[in-house]
């Protein structure tokens, strides 16, 4: 089939959750058929990539936008009753590029990542036609404007009247989608009852994340035990609910496992820290690395990785990339919802500040505890989280008519190598 695949960042490198999620879509994608793209670059070290993701498909448009510009502009929005990240990934460029792409090509299916690309479908001058006629797939990955509810609820009420204001039009856009699209997927059954208006929909249905299990895999390094005690938080560290939840496990958590297990270090591995987490590199114990080219060395060093989130969408692929590396993990109730592992058994779960520091202090304490847990873990992921297994729904509703021959990059599948805090997690 020809696909038109529409991203709202470029898929490459995988260094968030949405991209790793769109990255890994794309490259099933373009083993099956003859893919175009058309995506956004909000970071400017991003542009440094888009050679490697157009050796992958067969046509690029790309269209490079200013998050501070942006901001501004899709603020107008409020006047219009209208989302604002609608209107912050809208572009009148990429728009005609998109355009221009359906005018030379008899597209057969649209495939768009993520909410607000559905807008350059319903703003087509194809619309009419050759849209309408494609198969039309939404892959919102999260049900966002339950995230949107999710920090209204939990912010001050100075900001909150904005957040509100996000949740209720997206969920109005949201279920528009619903009502023209012929597919529409989130990243779990549990994402699925969060959608507006309960879990019903007739065309809305679950695709589960995966982890690259050859990359993420600890008998590849050669990396040695740390003599300390080692805890490690993994993430963009320009991302709300990982500040929030490293903040609290900090503050609240932490300093109970410095007095149960002296000498602790705790490793924040993530790109773009905000300054109130470079602070948090101030104090005892604490290290705070920004940028690192490789997560999974930081991985290996640690005995226990913690999640600490307490909000969280859909499913967090720092759990599963902690768990492929075969790593005891301590997370939050909601950093554990939408993953199929046991508590107790593949990892633990501990909502409360006392069971947190109490689950994350007996494994420091029980090495052989915390290694078996892992080998679990390991076990866990291997068997629920292939990406290739999870991503086979697309061939129900893209059939592969032929097999596509394109130049095979052997680092693409792996994204350069990096991790976390470069290009993995989120």
């Amino acid at each position: 089939m020809r696909v038109l695949f529409l991203a709202h960042r470029i898929p490459f490198p995988p260094n968030k959750g949405d991209k790793i999620r769109a990255f890994n879509i794309l490259k099933y994608l373009t083993k099956r058929h003859e893919v175009s793209l058309a995506c956004l670059v909000d970071d400017a070290s991003d542009l440094q990539f888009v050679p490697k993701i157009d050796q992958r498909v067969n046509r690029l448009v790309f269209e490079r936008i200013r998050p501070q510009v942006k901001k501004l502009l899709a603020l107008r929005g409020l006047l219009r009753s209208r989302p604002i990240s609608v209107g912050y990934f809208y572009t009148p460029v990429l728009q005609r590029q998109i355009d221009d792409i359906i005018d030379a090509v008899d597209i057969d299916a649209f495939v768009c990542s993520s909410s607000p690309m559905a807008e350059y479908l319903f703003r087509s001058r194809h619309a009419g036609a050759k849209i309408r006629a494609g198969i039309k797939v939404m892959d919102l990955i999260d049900v966002d404007s339950y995230k949107w509810r999710q920090y209204a609820e939990q912010s001050p009420a100075w900001t909150s009247w904005i957040y509100h204001y996000e949740a209720k039009y997206l969920a109005e856009y949201e279920k528009r989608i619903a009502r023209i699209f012929d597919h529409v997927l989130v990243v779990s059954e549990q994402e699925k009852g969060l959608f507006p208006g309960g879990g019903n929909t007739p065309n809305l249905e679950a695709m589960s994340n995966g982890v690259d299990l050859e990359f993420f895999k600890s008998d590849q390094l050669g990396t040695h035990a740390p003599v300390r005690p080692t805890l490690v938080f993994t993430g963009a560290m320009d991302y709300r609910p990982n500040i929030e939840g490293i903040r609290w496990f900090v503050e609240s958590v932490f300093p109970r496992i410095q007095i149960a297990v002296p000498g602790v270090e705790l490793l924040i591995v993530g790109n773009k820290p905000t300054p109130e987490v470079v602070r948090l590199g101030r104090l005892p114990g604490v290290v705070v690395t920004g940028f690192v080219e490789d997560v999974r060395e930081y991985l290996a060093k640690a005995r226990v990785s913690i999640v600490p989130l307490r909000v969280a969408r859909g499913i967090q692929n720092k759990v599963l990339e902690a768990m492929a590396m075969g790593k005891a993990v301590v997370c939050t109730p909601q950093a554990h919802e939408g993953i199929r592992a046991t508590s107790g058994k593949e990892l633990i779960v501990a909502e409360s500040t006392e069971d947190f520091s109490a689950a994350t202090i007996d494994l420091l304490l029980d090495q052989g505890k915390a290694e078996r847990l892992g080998l679990a873990a390991r076990e866990c992921v291997e068997r629920e989280y292939s990406w290739e297994d999870n991503l086979r729904l697309l061939d129900r509703i893209l059939p592969v008519s032929s097999a596509v021959a394109r130049p095979t990059d052997p680092n693409f599948g792996h994204g350069h190598g990096a991790g976390a805090a470069g290009v993995r997690s989120a």
